[in-house]
């Protein structure tokens, strides 16, 4: 009896997990982190396993991910989500690891995927990280080109939009960007998906069709339902709009979207987010709000030289119109700063 009514409070405790759904889809990790653990029973809920295990993946903490899904899929078998995130932890330490423990753990990953769809047919995640594996790596390391086209044909007779995003990437793998967007272009369904459009978009960009792939982003942030791919797509509207010379106040209303939902937070794009707003505000003469994006960033620490290199041209740049400015009498000058304050 005892043992029943510990079993009913751990179902009943208020785990939220929509609570901690939503800090791991705006990418803050450490906040998610912190209150989870401070949940007693954390390690006796499959789904706070897997939002944990989701967020450590997220940040490349994949050795923490693998220990912590080790535990997880010993103490939840038949989790058909903790098998597959276990398997692919597996495989991308498997990537990065030494050949010898790297053919051991792509073999338990991969054996990992296939017990998370015997568990759950439909697990179509798990279905493509098998084919892709199948269909990039090496046979020495259990890859098999023919197996990835058999199983991404079986997708075709249960889902049609998964088979085509299994078959355009084993095409991407074999380095045919051109053929996998000529099978996208034909085979799209009517509605699309926004999966399938972003994987037209990121083809497009990948040939330097930037106006084309702007709009496959546009359209797949309209019709995505997963908070990761609007927002993912947004960014790309936004980034486009700077490289690509594309309708800048889409770009800027894209990215503003995506700078408020992951303002902070651990996203690791967020600072490009706000200097490519920055750019775009420049562009449109909005200096102002320009000048307040790029001196939010002048302390933030990103490794990539192009992304300082942008930075320190756009600051100057800032700088060179504030000297050239005309000068206001004091009235106007401080009837000004108070209308940009407000």
């Amino acid at each position: 009896m005892k043992a029943l009514l510990l079993l009913l409070a751990v179902s009943a405790a208020p785990s939220n997990l929509s609570h901690y759904e939503q800090l791991l889809a705006k990418s803050q990790f450490s906040e998610l982190e912190h209150q989870l653990v401070q949940q007693q029973d954390y390690k006796q809920q499959d789904g706070l396993l897997v939002i944990y295990a989701k967020a450590l993946i997220s940040q490349q903490r994949l050795e923490d991910a693998n220990t912590l899904l080790n535990y997880a899929i010993e103490q939840f078998p038949n989790n058909s989500e903790l098998n597959y995130l276990a398997g692919l932890s597996k495989i991308r330490l498997a990537s990065d690891g030494n050949v010898f423990a790297a053919k051991e753990r792509a073999a338990r990953g991969v054996a990992l995927l296939q017990q998370a769809v015997t568990l759950k047919p439909d697990h179509f995640a798990a279905r493509q990280a098998l084919i892709d594996f199948y269909s990039i790596a090496p046979a020495a390391a259990g890859g098999d080109k023919a197996l990835a086209a058999e199983m991404a044909q079986q997708l075709a007779q249960e889902n049609p939009a998964q088979a085509l995003l299994a078959q355009s990437r084993i095409l991407l793998n074999e380095k045919k960007p051109t053929e996998a967007l000529a099978l996208l272009e034909k085979m799209m369904p009517n509605p699309p998906t926004a999966r399938l459009l972003a994987r037209k978009a990121q083809i497009q960009n990948e040939l330097q069709a930037y106006e084309a792939a702007f709009v496959s982003y546009s359209q797949a942030a309209d019709y995505a339902t997963d908070l990761t791919d609007k927002y993912n797509a947004l960014y790309h509207i936004g980034r486009l709009a700077v490289i690509a010379d594309q309708d800048a106040e889409l770009g800027i209303k894209a990215l503003q979207q995506y700078v408020a939902f992951y303002q902070d937070s651990e996203n690791k794009t967020l600072p490009w987010a706000k200097l490519r707003l920055a750019q775009l505000m420049y562009r449109t003469g909005d200096n102002f709000e320009a000048t307040l994006l790029v001196g939010s960033l002048t302390n933030v620490q990103v490794e990539e030289e192009e992304f300082n290199l942008i930075l320190l041209s756009l600051l100057s740049a800032l700088k060179s119109k504030t000297a050239t400015a005309p000068e206001l009498p004091a009235t106007e000058a401080a009837t000004g700063n108070t209308e940009q304050e407000s």
